[in-house]
């Protein structure tokens, strides 16, 4: 079901607090995951894990798949799950290709690959988006289905063993960063609005890790902890926040990312060298700056300049970021933006806190009372960090409305529903969400007419999760209606708008 921030699908919420020392060994708690998921042409290619050989023979590369466009399903060979896939258009089984497994927090395994298809494209990677990985499923059985997705496209698509990464968003972040630490493989990961998994044993695998979250992201200070344990490691890694709130990152955040796993992949002997890739980044991370400096942003200007002189070194001259971040760092007004986010974090999760323990316990009227309190707060503080805390802070409370008002309708609590979904419409008035938990909640009630009145409010607001409409067991009963079929509709035209 959708959630704020990365409409119309919500990720159940797992909240990891990450010590600022020791990353490696990281220590936490690996149980059940609220998340989700060599060569051929006639030889054995095998897939090798921390625990398992996955091996697959194949007497050649698949030559049907489809280059230059998304195929939405291909079915895995001699197992039920599927995936989705983008071969470039000039992709040849004549020589190997690095990839990226992409795994969304609700097994939309076509989504981010249609975002992000033109980078693809422009520097020749493979992307396989998972149909099988989602929240809220087992860890052993995720990880299993991966293997086997792993196996199956190796078997049939020429990919490079020494470029194998994995990307993911919020719950499937935390999938594509649980590959890379527990079965190992993997050059680089991307992982956007999460970070690590819990696990409760050391590791010391490294891989490159390029982080990007939203700054209204509720997910925002773990990114920051991450980002600061991996620092503080000589991790290699680079945390970029955007303009946005809880969702995929947009493309032009992930073509950065991509340009600097390559660079990092030259560096390490895995990708040839290319003087055009370099300056592609280093202009990028430019411009970055530059726009940093123009927001009085000295934390991310810091960030960038720390990043680039870090990634491009050895590469090219570095000598200008390094003098950058002297003069900055020793700064009163940048010690004084570290003080003042070290000072918010610690308020923001403790808020989060009390937001959490006080949401069942204040009537309708309370809560409208508070999300405007939080909002006019956002509008009056005079530090932008300030105003960004008490943004996150709201979609937070959205997040606590959503998980309190789904469970309220599963176990059919119908009279705390309602109300929690009207706390929600007051926390997130543009998230489709509440308008589709609404009519779930009229159907549960025997109006008709209101559930599909709310199902065109979710689709009028962005709803276009196709797929979950028709197999929603909710709205069994509506598939025949005409009113019903003008929705789907609705909905269809706003998936492919995306």
């Amino acid at each position: 079901m959708g959630f704020l921030f990365e409409r119309p699908l919500f990720f159940i919420f797992v909240q990891i607090i990450l010590p600022l020392k020791n990353l490696i060994p990281i220590l936490a708690t690996v149980a059940v995951f609220l998340l989700s998921c060599g060569s051929g042409n006639g030889k054995q290619v095998t897939t090798t894990t921390k625990d398992t050989v996955v091996a697959v023979t194949t007497l050649a590369y698949d030559n049907t798949l489809t280059k230059g466009k998304v195929t939405d399903s291909i079915s895995c060979k001699n197992n039920s799950q599927n995936f989705a896939l983008y071969l470039p258009s000039y992709y040849t089984a004549d020589k190997p290709f690095p990839c990226i497994y992409f795994f969304d927090a609700h097994a939309r395994g076509a989504m981010p690959l249609n975002m992000y298809k033109d980078i693809a494209e422009r520097y020749g990677f493979v992307c396989i988006g998972s149909n099988l990985s989602k929240n809220g499923t087992a860890w052993d059985i995720t990880n299993e289905g991966i293997k086997v997705l792993m196996a199956d496209t190796r078997a049939r698509i020429n990919i490079d063993p020494k470029r194998i990464y994995t990307a993911g968003f919020s719950g499937g972040a935390r999938v594509a960063s649980s590959v890379a630490i527990l079965d190992g493989g993997i050059a680089g990961v991307i992982g956007c609005a999460a970070g690590f998994p819990h696990i409760d044993q050391p590791f010391g695998i490294r891989f490159d890790y390029f982080g990007m979250v939203g700054e209204y992201d509720f997910n925002l200070t773990e990114m920051q902890a991450l980002d600061g344990s991996l620092q503080q490691n000589s991790f290699p890694h680079q945390l970029l926040t955007f303009d946005g709130i809880h969702g995929w990152a947009p493309a032009a955040d992930f073509q950065t990312a991509l340009l600097w796993m390559q660079v990092n992949a030259m560096k390490e002997g895995l990708q040839k060298k290319d003087d055009t890739i370099i300056a592609s980044l280093k202009t990028d991370y430019d411009k970055r700056i530059t726009a940093a400096k123009s927001s009085h942003d000295l934390i991310k200007q810091q960030q960038l300049l720390d990043g680039a002189s870090r990634v491009l070194s050895t590469v090219t001259d570095i000598a200008s970021y390094q003098k950058q971040i002297t003069t900055l760092t020793v700064g009163d007004d940048y010690k004084k933006a570290i003080a003042l986010q070290a000072q918010l974090q610690q308020t923001e999760q403790q808020t989060q806190q009390e937001l959490q323990q006080q949401f069942t316990t204040h009537d309708e009227k309370w809560w409208t009372a508070k999300i405007a309190e939080l909002n006019k707060n956002s509008r009056t503080a005079k530090a932008q960090q300030e105003q960004q805390m008490y943004r996150r802070l709201v979609n937070y409370l959205g997040l606590i409305c959503y998980l309190n008002a789904d469970h309220a309708l599963k176990t059919g609590d119908l009279d705390h529903a309602i109300t929690y979904i009207n706390i929600f419409k007051a926390a997130d008035p543009k998230n489709p969400d509440h308008s589709y938990l609404a009519a779930v909640y009229y159907i549960k009630k025997g109006n008709t007419g209101q559930a599909l009145t709310a199902l065109n409010e979710a689709a009028t607001l962005g709803y276009s999760d196709l797929s979950q409409l028709l197999t929603d067991p909710s709205f069994a009963s509506l598939q025949n209606d005409p009113a019903f079929k003008k929705i789907l509709i609705k909905v269809s035209n706003a998936k492919a708008a995306k």
